[in-house]
């Protein structure tokens, strides 16, 4: 059995396949396995899949018609034998040294879950702009820890991927990806679900992949329906983050990450919002809508926006305007790959 379980959906990404399956075939930490998932793709990537399944005995192949990412991910993970799980995405990139580094991370701390940094490229007007940020601190969160600890991994970690992290497959236990989420924040909702389940965890800031965010990414793509659906999956994150509190915050702590992590996602929604150039109409519907899914899972107090403070000023800001509901004025702030 393989120490290392890879699961990598797979959807017409001919283009970009060999490149993404080498990343992981060719990694440092060999004892692994790579589970392909044709997600009923209609170019040459079944084809290609099946070649590399006969080149390398390490390659699966699972084909099935087309359901979606998380559908596709949810027939990896039921594939799949190793004592971890990773995820790649098929046009992305692992970093030769990433899986030995969280597989040696998660041995010597007995860790449920690894977490690494990343590079992130999204294409624009033809080219290729990296959205830089600052990597966290190294953290080791205990069971048991408390609010403080478990705000100051998020923070470390930032947003919540899942091709940058390494789970400890009985930890994962029947947890999958929710196919309700049709237009990406799949992986925030599965972390979040997965934090409820998790011991010990770990994040390191080494650079453990490239990840690409093409114009034909679900996480790029704008349209009227593309918006409703991420604000029903929004609703389902914040309904996983305020299960997560409960689980590791206590008392007063409890009130400060619970501003962190609405702040997370009311700023997720105004940039969305912003860079879909969404008209008013849609604006109000997306608020009417997640507004009292975000307020019952994670209850407001008056001044939160107070408590993310020093943090995250952006967020800060966010938070401040959602309170004030005064949320369309975000659309004023610039994003960091235009000034």
């Amino acid at each position: 059995m393989a120490q290392i379980s890879v699961i990598m959906p797979v959807y017409n990404a001919a283009e970009h396949l060999t490149a993404a399956v080498q990343s992981v075939l060719q990694q440092t930490f060999s004892d692994l396995e790579l589970i392909l998932i044709d997600d009923g793709s209609t170019d040459a990537s079944p084809h290609l899949c099946d070649r590399f399944a006969r080149q390398d005995p390490r390659v699966r192949v699972i084909h099935q018609i087309n359901a979606g990412i998380c559908a596709a991910r949810n027939a990896g993970l039921a594939a799949a034998a190793g004592e971890y799980i990773a995820f790649c995405d098929d046009d992305d990139t692992f970093l030769p040294g990433f899986l030995a580094a969280a597989h040696g991370e998660a041995a010597r701390a007995g860790a449920d879950l690894v977490r690494m940094d990343y590079r992130l490229f999204r294409t624009r007007s033809g080219s290729q702009i990296e959205l830089p940020h600052t990597p966290g601190s190294a953290q080791t969160l205990e069971p048991g820890a408390g609010g403080r600890a478990y705000d100051a991994f998020l923070q470390a970690c930032g947003p919540l991927f899942v091709w940058n992290a390494l789970y400890r497959r009985t930890a994962l236990g029947d947890l999958r990806f929710d196919t309700r989420c049709r237009r990406g924040v799949e992986d925030f909702v599965f972390n979040a679900a997965f934090h409820l389940r998790m011991g010990r965890a770990v994040y390191r800031p080494q650079v453990a992949c490239l990840h690409y965010e093409r114009a034909a990414s679900t996480s790029v793509s704008f349209s009227e329906s593309d918006i409703a659906a991420r604000v029903q999956a929004a609703a389902l994150w914040a309904s996983a983050e305020g299960n997560a509190l409960r689980r590791w915050c206590r008392g007063g702590s409890r009130a400060a990450v619970a501003a962190q992590r609405r702040a997370e996602i009311v700023t997720f929604l105004m940039h969305q919002l912003r860079d879909a150039h969404a008209p008013h109409s849609v604006r109000s519907r997306a608020w009417q809508s997640l507004r009292p899914a975000l307020d019952a899972a994670l209850p407001r107090r008056a001044f939160d926006f107070l408590r993310v403070a020093g943090q995250n000023k952006k967020q800060m800001a966010a938070l401040a305007l959602y309170s004030l509901h005064l949320q369309g004025l975000y659309q004023w702030i610039p994003n960091r790959e235009e000034l």
